[in-house]
């Protein structure tokens, strides 16, 4: 394996891969089509929070909006940071969260592509319209096209659910059985590819846990943005370490971040990065590690003359 590795690592780092040939092979490596990330904009932050937005690292900011797979990632000091989008649905996202927006590659239900991805921490979704909610996706979790409001909370081992208002379907994804109904007041709660189980209501405890700006209804607010420009502040990266979550997830997830954050192996701490973890994410392969070309063979003429 070492002998492999420094290999690639040569290669690698002999700057010989021309930056136009990691864009095009990124290009054909695209996956699906991009969902549409239907006028979405942070309305509500309490606190900091930061935004991968395509190749730029930017602080959040209320009245930015967002295009389709938007990484959102608050701090631990974060109160909230709500989502709009066009529909009136909206997702809050609490302390220590992240999160994105309009993933590519998922299947549709009732013809609606998951509007959001929750990697790790709190998100409360609401359908305010007319029609329902698209769903939300997590690792362990899919929650189907929903009526009403949904507490979500993601951790590395453990998972849980409250409806608070409505009903909501889910699909337990580790199991792969069917959709499990849970309904107004009911909780949900599972622990890694375990099966879950549902109460008539959550333990006193764990409700003492749940963000305290989930309790109190927030009212819409992206009317306020609809006139106003907001320049993102650009930060600095973003560094594989900050993108290394994402990088090494589901296959889904992983087939979208070649095509868009590719550019980013010309840096050489990146590009090294991505090597020494290359078995976690092989589809960085043909961009940190292309196969060295094979030898062309001899034409009839040019063997004619070699003689």
């Amino acid at each position: 394996m070492e002998v492999v590795r420094s290999k690639q690592a040569r290669r690698a780092s002999a700057g010989t891969w021309p930056i136009t040939a990691w864009l095009g092979l990124a290009a054909a490596l695209a996956f699906g089509t991009p969902a549409q990330a239907q006028d979405w904009l942070i309305s509500v932050l309490e606190g900091d929070a930061v935004v991968v937005d395509g190749l730029r690292r930017v602080a959040a900011a209320a009245g930015q909006r967002l295009e389709a797979g938007a990484i959102i990632e608050t701090t631990a000091k974060t109160g909230v940071l709500r989502l709009e989008g066009g529909d009136q649905s909206t997702y809050d996202l609490g302390p220590d969260t992240r999160a994105m927006l309009a993933p590519t590659g998922f299947a549709s239900r009732n013809e609606r592509a998951p509007q959001l991805y929750l990697m790790q921490g709190w998100l409360k979704g609401t359908a305010r319209g007319a029609r329902e909610a698209a769903g939300i996706l997590t690792p362990a979790l899919e929650v189907l096209p929903f009526k009403g409001a949904i507490v979500l909370y993601q951790a590395k081992r453990e998972h849980a659910a409250f409806v608070e208002a409505g009903r909501a379907d889910l699909v337990e994804r580790r199991v792969g059985s069917g959709s499990i109904a849970v309904n107004a007041s009911e909780f949900y709660a599972g622990e890694g590819a375990r099966r879950g189980s549902v109460a008539a209501r959550p333990a006193p405890s764990w409700l003492q846990t749940v963000p305290r700006a989930f309790r109190d209804p927030i009212p819409l607010r992206a009317a306020a943005w609809r006139d106003r420009r907001v320049e993102a502040l650009v930060l600095p990266g973003p560094a594989y370490t900050q993108l290394a979550d994402w990088l090494t997830a589901e296959p889904t997830l992983r087939a979208q971040m070649v095509p868009r954050f590719a550019p980013l192996a010309r840096d050489a701490a990146f590009r090294a990065e991505v090597l020494h973890r290359l078995p976690s994410h092989p589809e960085w392969g043909p961009i940190v590690a292309p196969p060295e070309p094979r030898p062309r063979r001899p034409t009839p003429a040019t063997s004619g003359a070699s003689r």
